[in-house]
């Protein structure tokens, strides 16, 4: 147990075979998995190490000597310890709090003193033989001493980070030992002596100085990161609601350090989103079958490959000065090994896409996509009971089952699921007016559902592509119904009733067409019920 002259014991990290678990780590962490942690209530010189490996002469005016120095209050307390348990879920250590005493202190001390630079969050140590290694110190002039620390704002992801430089864990641009947060994406001098460990051996310092490219160096990827940034590059000061736990590349390194908590979520566990609350979030599952499922109503993208980030309910964007820029970001990743088996989206439009397990897939209300990252030629598809079976040819454990899926998206090829909505009247349409065998030109198909997914009425499509056959005559429109109907051309009492119903206006040209279309005929002519197995083929 730590003493406030001395550390719990710790150890030298081993490098990974991983580059950008490597970019994390800062060459120490703690020897036992159990980790202490207390809350200081006095810049007392009793307990805090006077030492030149400590803080050093008491009449100084940094950290716990500082006229500003103050505990933690009952809520930050609160706060402190969700974040501390958002590290315990993913990695194998234990929190446990001690009362400080002049013989008995935490691994982990956090408290207020003061920086003048209110840019500077916060900042804490390396594990280290110092008295000091990973005490925490929040700046008085930051925003961290004018707001809650509730999860998804700004000083809630400071203290999850700060937490990870506690655990071992470094910047992913930079190899020192320690570093403080700062409010801006600018990346200013670091003090010269802060978080320096005097026992480190510099060749050790040296082996840790990986740093991530600048396409992973985001917190998007990880809370030690001081880049925010969407995918496509667009950067800002902060988010509009920032991570609640380590994301993808954090819960790797750390669990690379202590292991994984493979008592986290090991059974079957369902992740339920609604548009009641914004998320942002890495999952993190040990085992089971599990599901995503979304209750509510805003677009969204579900993807459930590990390492994966899905864009879930209400949007959270990267921000300067409170103004939303660019693209959405991910707000809902699965941790690398994790497997989620299992989507039910929501009521809008939205865009799924499995891994390579088995996978239900239930798309909701809607016009729901799966995307298939694969060429069409290494699947099979096949009707069921529910919906569609899609099976990988040669990997027999990557077998979906699609439900309430309107479309596929393979690499190279797309198809049309909906024969009982907007694809089975594009289908009975085109045949209609432009020959059964038409029903195969992808082009057409595609133009079809464009304009019915975008709201335009059966009718109106009916309409619309018997002006594109360049008709306007009710003789000539009547006649390429009837003749596409029954193979034949009609004779002119055939045709006579539904011209005069046009021309009298009691029918319009896109109510006789739908007709037409609707008929047994059409639907016989155009093997709807074959198309109904196979899906129907669209650019």
């Amino acid at each position: 147990m730590p003493t406030p002259y001395e550390s719990s014991e710790i150890r030298f990290s081993d490098l990974a075979k991983d580059a950008s678990i490597n970019a994390l780590l800062g060459g120490t962490q703690w020897k036992d998995d159990t980790i202490s942690y207390s809350y200081p209530s006095s810049n007392s010189g009793l307990l805090w190490s006077q030492f030149f490996n400590g803080y050093g002469s008491p009449f100084g005016n940094g950290e716990p000597w500082s006229s500003s120095f103050k505990p933690l209050t009952a809520s930050e307390r609160f706060n402190f310890e969700k974040a501390l348990q958002q590290w315990a879920n993913v990695a194998d250590i234990q929190f446990v709090q001690v009362a400080e005493t002049p013989e008995v202190v935490g691994d982990i001390r956090p408290a207020y003193t003061s920086d003048p630079d209110g840019s500077v969050l916060a900042w804490s140590y390396l594990p280290s033989y110092s008295p000091a290694a990973s005490d925490i110190w929040i700046n008085t002039q930051s925003q961290l001493n004018r707001e809650e620390w509730n999860p998804g704002s700004m000083s809630f992801e400071t203290l999850m980070h700060e937490i990870g430089h506690s655990l071992g864990l470094k910047h992913p641009f930079y190899d020192g030992s320690s570093s403080k947060i700062e409010y801006q994406d600018e990346i200013e001098g670091e003090d010269e002596n802060e978080g320096d460990d005097d026992d480190d051996d510099d060749d050790e310092d040296d082996l840790f100085d990986s740093v991530l490219p600048d396409s992973l160096d985001k917190v998007s990827y990880t809370i030690m990161s001081y880049t925010y940034a969407d995918l496509e590059g667009e950067e800002g000061t902060g988010f509009s609601f920032h991570p609640t736990t380590p994301m993808i590349l954090d819960i790797a390194a750390i669990q690379y350090l202590y292991g994984a908590n493979d008592d986290y979520h090991a059974g079957n566990n369902t992740y339920t989103y609604t548009d009641a609350q914004t998320y942002h979030e890495t999952i993190w599952d040990a085992d089971g079958t599990d599901a995503i499922v979304y209750n509510g109503t805003i677009p969204s993208l579900f993807d459930l490959n590990p390492a994966g980030g899905s864009v879930i309910g209400q949007s959270v964007y990267v921000q300067a000065n409170g103004i939303d820029l660019g693209l959405p970001v991910p707000n809902v990743w699965i941790a690398d090994g994790v497997t989620i088996e299992n989507v039910t989206a929501g009521q809008s439009d939205d865009i799924l896409i499995g891994n390579h397990g088995s996978n239900i897939l239930n798309g909701g209300l809607g016009i729901d996509t799966v995307i298939v990252e694969a060429p069409r030629n290494q699947f099979s598809l096949s009707k069921s009971i529910n919906g569609y079976t899609l099976s990988e040819k040669d990997e027999s454990h990557n077998q979906d089952t699609l439900i309430n899926i309107e479309r596929l998206a393979f690499d190279d090829y797309k198809l049309a699921l909906d024969l009982n909505g907007h694809a089975g009247e594009v289908a009975k349409i085109i045949g209609a007016v432009f020959g059964s065998n038409t029903v195969s030109n992808q082009m057409y198909v595609g133009i079809g559902l464009s304009k019915l997914d975008d709201g335009l009425s059966y009718e109106q499509l009916a309409a619309l592509a018997i002006n594109a056959a360049g008709l306007s005559d009710h003789d000539e429109i009547v006649a390429l119904l009837w003749k596409n109907l029954f193979g034949s051309a009609p004779q002119e009492s055939d045709i006579s009733p539904y011209v005069n119903l046009l021309d009298s206006g009691d029918i319009t040209v896109g109510g006789l067409t739908a007709l037409a279309a609707d008929s047994s005929f059409n639907v016989q002519n155009i093997n709807l019920l074959e198309l109904s197995h196979t899906g129907i083929a669209y650019l």
